[in-house]
């Protein structure tokens, strides 16, 4: 018999994914992460979602709590995401597994409502068998934080995915009435991801500046936003000359940082949060804004330098080891 494993998230979209056994354009970040990750376990355990870990968008943390804290899921193991590990019971007839990819005590906000949250949070941790994050810098920050078993499973991709022809850039330039002017996607079109600084500081540089998302967050600085399918979305990381992030959250990896290396684009980033060593590790350059410029010129005069040694990095972490390293890690915590 296959043992049986109930994933809480309390993200309706990555429910609604996994029953359909297919990724939407709409799911971002570490929710992509957290399908493929169901998708891996479900080749080799029986995975189902606990409903009930399910927020509406309508009811408060309160309810969500209550609804749950007294509500143990029938399971050989429990794998909880942030939320649920707050707000659902702790079964002691389970095996029990978080999935972090961040805490961002600083940006998340400071009222009191996300203070306890966090300390709840970090309270719970600890009683984790297992706590499964996405880099080296916050399983650093787990084990002092007194979790005991903490490993690392990087942000993968399919490779094949992010393969495209010369045609297709031209397609895309044609598509969205590019310049011939060199691309520089600046990222999400969002304040906190760092748009605004970076904008400012490249702005007397020759490029076509792209920010991206599924609402413009940043609608007054004069970048061009689109909003993308995943395809477009790749095809715009191709033709981009540069991927500039300057986010200030305190990244868990940060995928698009990752997705363009799989395009051969280079990047340059804050290197906040796991974001660093995703960047020293590919060889790419962290700066800050106040050299950004700076930085930005050299890596366009330079980026074969930046090509090969991004891409080496990044191919490393395809579908296989990442579905290898999730259903090793449950068949130990199990054994």
């Amino acid at each position: 018999m296959l043992a049986k494993i109930v994933w809480q998230t309390k993200s309706p979209v990555v429910s609604e994914c996994f029953n359909k056994k297919s990724i939407t354009s709409i799911i971002k970040g570490g929710n992509s992460y957290n399908f493929y990750a169901l998708t891996a376990l479900a080749q080799k355990f029986d995975v189902s979602i606990d409903k009930n870990a399910i927020k509406n968008n309508d009811q408060s943390m309160v309810n969500y709590i209550y609804r749950n804290y007294n509500r143990y899921p029938k399971a050989d193991v429990t794998i909880k995401e942030n939320y649920p590990l707050v707000a659902c019971a702790i079964s002691k007839n389970s095996k029990n597994i978080a999935i972090i990819h961040h805490v961002d005590e600083i940006h998340s906000g400071g009222t009191f409502g996300h203070k306890l949250f966090f300390k709840m949070l970090l309270n719970r941790l600890p009683k984790m068998d297992l706590v499964i994050t996405v880099s080296e810098y916050w399983k650093n920050y787990l084990l002092e934080k007194g979790c005991k078993n903490v490993k690392v499973i990087y942000n993968s991709f399919n490779v094949e995915d992010y393969n495209i022809t010369g045609d297709a850039k031209i397609a895309f330039r044609k598509k969205y009435n590019l310049s011939d002017r060199p691309v520089i996607y600046i990222g999400n079109a969002h304040r906190q991801k760092g748009v605004y600084e970076a904008y400012d500081a490249l702005k007397d540089i020759d490029a076509e500046f792209i920010m991206t998302g599924a609402k413009n967050m940043a609608p007054d600085i004069p970048v061009k936003f689109l909003s993308l399918d995943k395809h477009d979305f790749i095809s715009l990381l191709h033709t981009s000359e540069l991927v500039v992030l300057m986010s200030k959250l305190n990244e868990g990896w940060n995928r698009v940082a990752h997705e363009a290396l799989l395009c051969k684009t280079p990047v340059i980033g804050s290197g906040s949060g796991g974001m660093h060593e995703l960047l020293t590790k590919s060889n790419q350059v962290i700066s800050d804004v106040k050299n950004l410029k700076e930085n930005v010129i050299q890596v366009l005069k330079n980026r074969d330098r930046y090509i090969e040694s991004g891409y080496k990095f990044a191919i490393q972490y395809d579908m296989n080891y990442f579905n290898t390293a999730w259903q090793t890690a449950v068949k130990n915590i199990i054994m």
